[in-house]
């Protein structure tokens, strides 16, 4: 109030002229505002990114002191056109048991003839306990442990990622010790163009060079979001298994040695309305499968397998992924105008026997 009371003494007084006091008067005001919200924006810019920093010191001091490096020998056999040699496939995994137990890409680990994990620059000798190459993970055990070692929990429970999340990664490159990676949670995947995948996938822009892959992926706040599968060169970035799944088959090798699917006895099939809307319906049910003796009929349409909804014919591994040999898995389908819950035991997949179709 007072600027402008002084403002317009001076132009009473002839000093200077009232349109131009009143310009000099907005600009200036424009320029404070100016200044203060730029000063503002930098300072909010400026902790946002402290406490992303903060964020990946915090998710290495956690977990730097679980990643190992996984080095598997496989013994190539003599021929008359080469001599026998050894092949060394390098790879990133973690500890996930005070047992010494370690996750690592099946790909690095699958059939090797000697496996060994470097720790904190020393090596110790480890045994292959389970495989599973459908998704990429082997899990194996340290014959003897280090004194101390950090291990990575594995939640049963995925947490939510909404796109465009901030990601690190803890993995072995090259030589180097344990080196952190920041990248972006890009989105969800359950099928590259004609090949489906065995559950949903998580896509990241953290690219997989060479030993790094089988590394641990975790959200800002230092929690598992789930272990690198598969490189995806032509954008730099990478596929990793989520956490939840990742847990299914650690339990199913640790049990077993093997990863087994079950199996509910259906064939589906998938319509598109005009307004591109897709449905799926059982297309046949096996005789004497799970699905046909627990009450499910051709022609229903199927809406969600352990609470996955099924919108789409690419949901259906994902769903089925969830379901456990021997135990119950709820299903809900649209028979005619009604919604209708069914409990349908799942079985152990059935294998290829004499040409028969597996199912």
């Amino acid at each position: 109030m007072y600027f402008r009371y002084r403002l317009n003494r001076l132009a009473k007084e002839g000093v200077v002229h009232l349109p131009q006091t009143v310009f000099s008067y907005v600009v200036y005001t424009s320029f404070i505002a100016v200044a203060i919200s730029t000063s503002f924006f930098a300072n909010r810019l400026h902790s946002f990114e402290a406490q992303l920093q903060e964020a990946i010191y915090s998710v290495v001091e956690t977990h730097e002191s679980a990643i190992v490096r996984v080095k598997a020998a496989f013994r190539q056999e003599q021929t008359e056109e080469k001599p026998s040699q050894i092949n060394l496939r390098v790879g990133t995994g973690f500890f996930v048991s005070r047992e010494g137990h370690v996750l690592v890409n099946a790909s690095r680990a699958l059939g090797a003839d000697r496996i060994g994990v470097e720790y904190k620059g020393r090596v110790y000798p480890a045994e292959a306990i389970g495989h599973d190459s459908l998704t990429n993970v082997s899990l194996i055990r340290l014959l003897k442990t280090p004194e101390n070692f950090g291990i990575v929990p594995l939640a049963l429970e995925q947490p939510l990622l909404p796109l465009g999340t901030f990601v690190v990664s803890l993995s072995c490159p090259l030589d180097f010790s344990v080196s952190p990676n920041l990248g972006i949670f890009t989105g969800v995947d359950k099928k590259l163009g004609d090949r489906i995948f065995p559950t949903a996938y998580f896509r990241t822009s953290i690219p997989i060079g060479s030993g790094q892959g089988g590394c641990p992926i975790f959200d800002r706040h230092g929690q598992l979001i789930g272990m690198t599968i598969a490189s995806i060169p032509e954008m730099k970035g990478s596929y990793a298994l989520p956490v939840s799944a990742l847990a299914r088959v650690k339990e199913d090798l640790m049990a077993s040695g093997q990863s087994l699917r079950a199996w509910i006895g259906l064939e589906v099939k998938e319509n598109i309305s005009g307004s591109g809307e897709h449905k799926v319906f059982v297309a046949e049910l096996i005789a004497g499968g799970p699905a046909k003796e627990g009450g499910l009929k051709e022609g229903d349409q199927i809406l969600s397998i352990c609470d996955v909804p099924i919108h789409h014919i690419t949901d259906l591994p994902t769903a089925i992924f969830k379901t456990h040999i021997n135990q119950l898995a709820p299903v809900l389908v649209r028979r005619k105008d009604k919604e209708l819950y069914f409990s349908i035991k799942a079985v152990p997949k059935p294998t290829l026997i004499d040409g028969e179709r597996e199912e």
